[in-house]
């Protein structure tokens, strides 16, 4: 794959999280000021609780996408860990309910994405390092 190649899709990811991630601050504003209501780890949160947990949510995707901006490797790296964290809790909450093996088509979105992210940038430090084209 040509390098302009790799700069386009490595564009197109981090632009793809950076809406990911303002699609979950959207969602947990709205969920804060209409009904504060949440769960961590198949636990019920609700009232203060889940405005803390949803607030501190929202803050460290706002810092992400800050991240993603001006120092892309820390907010790729930071990213997977997320949208992990997220998918982790979303599996767990949905099988401590009793729902099954369901999980959040953005998780997993947001998890493909930064790995693709992560694993390109790692190709291009192994490129740098090496002199070699790894495709």
């Amino acid at each position: 794959m040509t390098r302009n190649k790799k700069i386009v899709i490595a564009i197109i990811a981090r632009y793809s999280l950076i809406v990911l991630l303002v699609l979950y601050f959207l969602g947990s504003v709205f969920s804060i000021f209409t009904n504060p209501e949440g769960y961590f780890f198949g636990e019920k949160l609700g009232g203060q609780r889940a405005i803390i947990y949803l607030s501190i949510y929202v803050t460290v995707g706002i810092l992400i996408v800050y991240l993603l901006f001006k120092k892309k490797s820390v907010g790729e790296v930071l990213s997977v860990l997320y949208f992990g964290y997220f998918f982790i809790e979303n599996l767990i909450t949905n099988l401590l309910l009793g729902l099954g093996l369901l999980i959040s088509p953005l998780a997993v979105i947001g998890l493909v994405i930064s790995i693709i992210l992560l694993a390109m940038r790692d190709l291009d430090v192994v490129e740098s390092r090496t002199g070699k084209r790894t495709s």
